[in-house]
């Protein structure tokens, strides 16, 4: 979904209430768009760039959840449970920019146009099916089998997919150093695997068979 898809699904008398409201944030690599823990003050949606939401643990590491791509809803959660705070952070991996919805007027436009409520449900629905793949991605020994099942999320089985996120992101989704998920990439690449032109890249199956889904 693009945003403007987004602004599509929201009922008119909706739209044009919330787009008086909402407010554009450029946001350049590295910039935090909110914390967790932060007091929510509303959901975002990606206009431009790629976004990661994360968590810290006990001991400080960052744990990256998912990346967000434009047309995406961060802190659909929040919304639709009316928490308090963010649960997770935010931050910008590439040079983008969001749309900031304020809390208190998705609130009040939640009751009086359904239709609203509705668009961040399904974006949330979409994007805990990707939350539940993380979960399955973890469970793989190999980082191969983790960059495999990582390109496949992002639909490059079907299509060449535009890597733009920092190799060293990558790797820190994955759950592995920099340097082992090269060497997988560089290990895929020459069993043909995967092809990689120009930071575009795409999955192949060996004739006959289908890796992705054995």
């Amino acid at each position: 979904m693009s945003e403007a898809e987004f602004w599509k699904k929201v009922p008119e008398p909706c739209r044009e209430r919330l787009q008086r409201v909402a407010r554009h944030i450029h946001c350049a690599a590295g910039e935090t768009v909110f914390l967790q823990g932060d007091p929510f003050k509303g959901p975002y949606i990606i206009e431009k760039g790629i976004f990661k939401i994360y968590q810290l643990n006990e001991a400080g590491k960052e744990a990256i959840l998912n990346f967000f791509f434009p047309g995406s809803i961060v802190a659909a959660l929040p919304i639709l449970k009316s928490m308090k705070v963010y649960p997770a952070s935010c931050e910008a991996v590439r040079d983008g920019s969001v749309i900031h919805l304020p809390g208190n007027d998705c609130f009040a436009l939640m009751d009086e146009f359904p239709e609203l409520k509705q668009c961040f449900q399904e974006d949330f629905v979409s994007n805990a099916e990707f939350f539940k793949n993380k979960t399955t991605l973890l469970m793989l020994h190999s980082t191969e089998e983790r960059v495999i099942f990582f390109l496949e999320a992002l639909g490059a089985a079907n299509r060449e997919v535009y890597l733009n996120i920092p190799k060293n992101q990558v790797a820190l989704y994955l759950g592995v150093s920099p340097e082992a998920f090269s060497r997988a990439l560089t290990a895929l690449k020459k069993k043909g695997t995967i092809t990689e032109d120009d930071g575009y890249v795409r999955l192949h199956a060996p004739q006959g068979e289908d890796p992705f889904h054995s």
